[in-house]
């Protein structure tokens, strides 16, 4: 596929994501040095704002993720335990055909021994560092409400889907009283089982640009009319609120075994081999995901809108100049609406910025061409692709993608 070969052609140009280490709390432990590209092996300065972070035991040691076929699931757990490694958790994701396996290891050769006998023993499983992901946002200012008119929309919130659509959300708490929710078919259920829950306006506000309700068309969603299934995934830590790939990956299991065919992610990550094959499990299952671009302004897409099978979007800004700090790269597909967007928050509305933002937009506008008739990724992404406004050099390029997606009606 085109963005299967654009991704080759990208880790030839720029370095990959660099791998983090975890809490100070982990300082007493081996230092695996995770802080290096994983091809190239050039390490990065630890304490560079785009250094992903992992999480850790609570004993402080780092964590490592294998997702895999159901079936390989006891041989990676021998390969582990061949390599005087623990697993600490296993969970099923019976929707998706995998496990999810959580580790560690004593020491670097115990961990590079694992991962050898995993490639051998259970080839399609993949070990990577149990990632943290964060929400895909940014702080904003407050011009005027423009979204609807740049996409084409005649006027806000006069389009209903033409006949109902479930949208999967993962993301963070949302909440179901705020006035553009009332009356929205939504299921909402949380992974978070300890810890504080963070703030529900990112949740919120990605809620309701999708399926968001309001006379006056200001918080109307873009897809009226769509059956919203969210799942939070998100809590509150001493740093900032993030996830990670175990609960993620849950999150599209349990969506998937839910019968939803189109999820929503708006939150950004490092490269994470185990991540892919929860998303690639999804997909092989018909289920079209979009992605956050995310806002590190690096020339290197996070995940999981880089992969293969997710439609990465960035975000641009009313006069369509794109988000100045949106990470760029040959994965971006669309640009929509994210520069001070006039969204939900938890309580009332404000204005926010972010790919967070232009993610749903383009989720929104993926559900009116599954209500009518595109059955497929391919399909989807084709039928965003016919209507797009070309942004920038040539007919795809790395900043807008193939351009800013435009209404195609309801």
């Amino acid at each position: 596929m085109l963005k299967t070969d654009l991704a080759a052609l990208l880790r030839c140009t720029v370095l990959s994501a660099a791998v983090a280490l975890g809490a100070t709390a982990a300082q007493a432990q081996y230092d695996p040095n995770p802080y290096y590209d994983d091809e190239d092996r050039n390490f990065v300065d630890p304490d560079s704002a785009h250094a992903p972070r992992v999480q850790v035991t609570e004993g402080g040691r780092y964590e490592w993720v294998v997702i895999g076929p159901s079936g390989q699931a006891d041989a990676v757990r021998a390969a582990i335990e061949g390599a005087n490694g623990q697993v600490i958790r296993r969970s099923e994701q019976g929707a998706l055909g995998q496990t999810t396996q959580i580790a560690f290891f004593l020491s670097p050769a115990d961990r590079a021994a694992a991962e050898e006998a995993i490639a051998r023993l259970a080839p399609e499983s993949s070990l990577a560092l149990h990632h943290l992901f964060h929400f895909a946002q940014a702080a904003g200012r407050a011009p005027r409400l423009y979204a609807p008119a740049l996409i084409g929309e005649e006027q806000p919130g006069r389009c209903r889907l033409a006949r109902p659509v479930s949208i999967g959300m993962i993301d963070g708490p949302i909440n179901l009283d705020h006035p553009a929710l009332r009356g929205v078919d939504v299921t909402y259920e949380t992974l978070v089982a300890r810890g504080t829950l963070p703030q529900a306006d990112h949740g919120t506000a990605v809620a309701v640009l999708m399926v968001g309700e309001d006379p006056s068309g200001a918080l109307a969603g873009f897809a009226r009319g769509a059956r919203l299934h969210a799942i939070s995934v998100f809590a509150q830590t001493e740093q900032e609120e993030e996830t990670n790939v175990e609960r993620i990956a849950e999150a599209i299991n349990r969506l998937v075994g839910q019968g939803v065919h189109l999820i929503n992610l708006s939150l950004a990550g490092p490269e994470n081999a185990a991540l892919g094959r929860a998303v690639a499990a999804a997909a092989a299952r018909g289920v079209v995901l979009v992605a956050a671009s995310g806002n590190e302004r690096r020339p290197l897409v996070a995940w999981p809108a880089a992969a293969p099978d997710v439609i990465a979007v960035t975000a641009v800004d009313a006069s369509r100049r794109r988000f100045r700090l949106a990470n760029t790269g040959v994965e971006i597909e669309f640009a929509a609406p994210g520069v001070d967007i006039y969204a939900a928050r938890a309580r009332g509305a404000g204005y926010v910025t972010g790919t967070s933002f232009a993610a749903p937009i383009v989720t929104a506008l993926a559900a009116r061409q599954m209500a009518q008739g595109a059955g497929s990724l391919a399909a989807v992404r084709a039928a965003l692709q016919a209507s797009v406004q070309t942004l920038g050099p040539g007919s795809r390029n790395t900043d807008f993608g193939w351009g800013l997606v435009r209404s195609g009606g309801c």
